[in-house]
């Protein structure tokens, strides 16, 4: 799901979208069997990332422990 060149021009909120579902989720539905919750270090600033991936429909949400760093709901 990522490349050399979608890290260059993505911003990195959706790099760290890209990074949970990659690891988390099976195309072409990108959607885990069941809900994973989970952290990772965070593709911005290095802290922690905390985040969720639903099995229903796919839907993440993610935050990083740091102040003002990547932050998403979809």
């Amino acid at each position: 799901m990522t490349t050399a060149k979608f890290n260059a021009l993505a911003g990195p909120t959706a790099r760290a979208m890209a990074s949970v579902k990659g690891e988390h989720c099976t195309p072409p539905t990108y959607r885990p069997t069941e809900q994973v919750r989970g952290s990772m270090r965070c593709t911005k600033c290095g802290g922690t990332l905390q985040f969720t991936v639903s099995a229903i429909n796919g839907a993440s949400t993610g935050r990083c422990n740091s102040i003002n760093c990547v932050r998403w709901t979809e």
